[in-house]
């Protein structure tokens, strides 16, 4: 197994911000590699906005060869909870072979279809680390309710994975309301900054960094109102991550914002 180097969260003064896609099943395998061009088109703009996508485990191959020297990092929507792999899932280590630095665990869909619990997804991201991989834990509640609720459902959800991840391993945590995607209207700030200082306080004590991002009906103007509330890191773009034209503005308006807000969001999770 080849661990990938690159596999660290960005770590510059001023810092990055960090943004991603997933692509889910949403892109035809025909039309994959007119979308990977688009994105490699557009890297003056993603790879300073710390870009990477997260695409099915049959598009990795392709994807590491169309975004070869790019910058864009890239990972797999998922991985086995074992280190060899059972039939059907892929094993962390074969994922860093392909070259990909991150790794999507938690995801709502894998939950609700799949029954994939807590104590599943810990198993994910132990392995993922293990292997070199950053994981991306998916968080967030299903059902539209009060900030306290939402602070109670991603502490049951992150502590079993950091009791099982290595104190040191580079984690980001996505913070994405299963509502907010129905309704196609991003969280209220006032809602998020609670989860985001919650999970802060959960994760103070660790010595390896954190990231923390939101996600959930992300559209142009969503990181401006985030930032008058929360130091979020960054933000994870569904269907306006797989649009060309609403990827670049909405990366545009990260990149807009002063650096010193985002040492700030560094500095409080050190």
């Amino acid at each position: 197994m080849t661990v990938n180097p690159t596999s660290i969260l960005p770590t510059s003064h001023p810092p990055v911000p960090l943004t991603g896609t997933n692509t889910k099943a949403l892109i035809a395998p025909d039309d994959f590699p007119a979308w990977l061009a688009d994105l490699k088109d557009q890297a003056d703009v993603l790879v300073p906005a710390g870009f990477f996508v997260l695409v099915p485990a049959l598009m990795l191959p392709s994807t590491r060869e169309a975004l070869r020297g790019s910058g864009i990092a890239y990972g797999s929507q998922d991985c086995a909870a074992t280190p060899e792999g059972i039939t059907g899932e892929t094993p962390a280590g074969h994922l860093a072979d392909l070259g990909c630095t991150y790794v999507m665990i938690g995801h709502h869909q894998r939950r609700q279809a799949l029954g994939e619990n807590n104590d599943t997804t810990a198993g994910k991201a132990a392995r993922a680390a293990e292997a070199g991989l950053t994981p991306v834990l998916c968080t967030g509640e299903i059902e539209r309710g009060t900030s306290a609720d939402a602070a109670e459902t991603v502490t049951a959800q992150i502590r079993p994975v950091l009791e099982q991840l290595s104190p040191d391993a580079p984690l980001i945590v996505l913070y994405e309301p299963l509502w907010a995607s129905r309704e196609h209207q991003a969280a209220d700030a006032g809602h998020v900054v609670v989860v985001q200082r919650t999970l802060d306080a959960l994760c103070a004590d660790r010595p390896g960094p954190v990231r923390i991002l939101y996600g959930g009906a992300v559209t142009p103007g969503t990181w401006k109102a985030m930032q008058q509330a929360t130091r979020l890191d960054g933000l994870a773009l569904g269907k306006a991550g797989i649009d060309a034209t609403v990827r670049r503005t909405v990366i545009n308006e990260i990149l807009a914002d002063p650096p010193a807000r985002r040492e700030a969001a560094r500095a409080r999770r050190g």
